[in-house]
């Protein structure tokens, strides 16, 4: 029994020192430190896959306690309370064998709680407004850009217009941040769930550990409801034009946003479900793919297919073996 518990004990302790170093190279080296702070929850979800999620609460806990004291009370709560949770529901669902995608639906609800409460506490308890400083930011960044011209030689005169345009361009990117910004925590939330989960699993299975797989790319499917909601959200957008439906128009940015991404990854895999049926070369694959991510008509043009895909099940995936 005392063996049982020195083993998690001790990888305990490792991972949460792997942990703490994840938070000390994100706070000492920039470049570095943006991958490790976005990987942090990897060593939680490695413990909680081996010796359950009890053993992950209690690593994280430890690592945020050494977190702050080496680093700042402030820093531990950034990363402990924003990607801790993660870590610890991403762990627990491997460890019961759910399927990959009820692990990273989990997982990017944990994310996207972790996020607003993160907000919330910078809000309220520390009265910082994270948002308030975004126009400066990005002035300052505009400014340094209009100072490197200049340096290269380019006149006031042709300075003048176009800093302008660009002023105006910004004022127009920041609203429209503004308007799709829940969408935006929803799909960060994804993009980082994603990305722990891909990194655990490329661990556990240097590990030995078994972990769930996600089926081949032409095979996935989503519900057929996303293009509907899609469509509403057109709708929407164009309803929302009315000054008395802004709040409709919003709702259907965020929408559409959101919906635009997922129908695109119903495309991209019909596309691979073309690519493998007519054995597209790796080089031609390589180039619609990045026509479709670098060009953005293709990319709305691609929402669309996959739109078409969801409502007529071209694939035939929603077809069972017996043709019923």
């Amino acid at each position: 029994m005392q063996h049982n518990r020195v083993k998690p004990m001790v990888e305990g302790g490792i991972l949460s020192a792997v942990a703490v170093l994840f938070a000390l190279i994100s706070a000492y080296f920039p470049v570095f430190g943006v991958l490790a702070n976005l990987i942090w929850p990897v060593p939680i979800i490695l413990l909680g896959v081996r010796h359950g999620y009890k053993w992950s609460i209690l690593a994280t806990v430890a690592s945020g306690i050494i977190i702050a004291a080496m680093l700042s009370p402030l820093t531990a709560v950034g990363i402990v309370v924003g990607m801790g949770l993660i870590g610890i529901v991403l762990g627990h669902g491997i460890h019961k064998g759910y399927s990959p995608f009820k692990i990273i639906g989990l997982g990017s609800a944990a994310s996207l709680f972790s996020k607003l409460l993160v907000l919330a506490i910078s809000i309220m308890v520390l009265g910082i407004d994270p948002f308030s400083t975004m126009p400066d930011d990005m002035a300052k960044a505009l400014g340094l850009w209009l100072d490197f011209l200049r340096f290269l030689g380019m006149s006031e005169e042709t300075l003048a217009p176009l800093a302008e345009q660009m002023h105006v361009m910004l004022d127009q990117m920041l609203a429209q941040m503004k308007i799709v910004l829940p969408a935006g925590f929803l799909m960060a939330s994804i993009f980082d769930t994603y990305l722990n989960f891909t990194a655990a699993r490329l661990v556990l299975r240097k590990l030995g550990q078994p972990i769930p797989q996600f089926p081949p790319l032409k095979y996935w499917n989503l519900p057929r409801y996303v293009s509907y909601i899609f469509i509403i959200s057109i709708v929407m957008v164009i309803l929302g034009r009315e000054p008395e439906y802004q709040m409709v128009g919003n709702i259907g940015a965020n929408l559409q946003m959101f919906t635009v991404y997922a129908l695109l990854i119903q495309a991209l895999a019909l596309f691979s479900f073309f690519a493998d049926k007519y054995s597209l070369s790796r080089k031609l694959r390589w180039l619609i793919l990045f026509l479709i991510f670098t060009n953005p008509f293709i990319t709305q043009i691609a929402a669309f297919i996959g739109a078409y895909d969801l409502i007529f099940d071209y694939r035939k995936l929603k077809i069972k073996p017996n043709g019923k």
